[in-house]
């Protein structure tokens, strides 16, 4: 009868070890995969932060749909000097954290006269347009150069001068507009998209526009 009872009692420990074990291994899952969550979620917020966009809009009036069209990586954008925007444009822009620019126009006299600005981006070409876009409302439609934006720019300098015998030089900041016309004279200019934001990239073609010319 002793035996019965001590054979009963560390049968009913065993089990009672059992189901703490199962109980402790069934928390840790929970907490691993609550941890795992948060990791995913805070990679996947982090991540639409950096996908910001700008955007160049023409509409002579901005109203509060025109801003919630826009796409909502959209950090930035671009309008007309004489652009109409509505109160309920500004609030819906402020309530998104959108920044809204208006271009300025160049003087009379400082507007280029020359041949068509030639813009090519091949991976997004409505980059290309947007770019376009924005020199037009400074009245910047001719200038000088063939430009082209690319997040492969050391690929395409060495494209242009092998394949089509171009003088080609790599754009990472504005400041080399300047340095690289005064040592050679560029028929193309590559501009560096991983480096450079919207608003310097046409601030960099709008430089490039004034610089000297040379036909191939």
């Amino acid at each position: 009868m002793k035996m019965e009872q001590d054979r009963q009692i560390k049968q009913a420990n065993a089990n009672e070890s059992i189901n703490i074990a199962e109980i402790v291994r069934q928390v840790l899952a929970r907490l691993d995969s609550a941890a795992d969550t948060k990791h995913t979620t805070q990679i996947a917020n982090s991540t639409t932060q950096k996908q910001t966009t700008s955007a160049a809009l023409t509409e002579k009036i901005i109203t509060s749909r025109t801003i919630q069209e826009l796409s909502k990586q959209t950090s930035q954008i671009f309008v007309s000097p004489t652009a109409i925007i509505t109160p309920s444009a500004r609030d819906d822009a402020r309530s998104r954290n959108i920044e809204i620019q208006r271009t300025v126009q160049l003087p009379e006299g400082q507007q280029p006269d020359q041949q068509k600005i030639e813009i090519i981006d091949y991976a997004q070409p409505e980059r290309a347009h947007a770019v376009k876009q924005q020199l037009a409302f400074r009245g910047i439609t001719n200038g000088t150069g063939k430009i082209v934006l690319t997040e492969t720019p050391a690929k395409e300098v060495h494209f242009q001068c092998a394949r089509n015998n171009e003088v080609a030089v790599m754009i990472g900041s504005f400041d080399d507009i300047q340095r690289f016309s005064d040592e050679i004279t560029p028929t193309v200019w590559v501009l560096d998209m991983q480096r450079l934001t919207f608003s310097a990239v046409v601030n960099a073609v709008a430089q490039i526009s004034k610089t000297r010319r040379v036909d191939r």
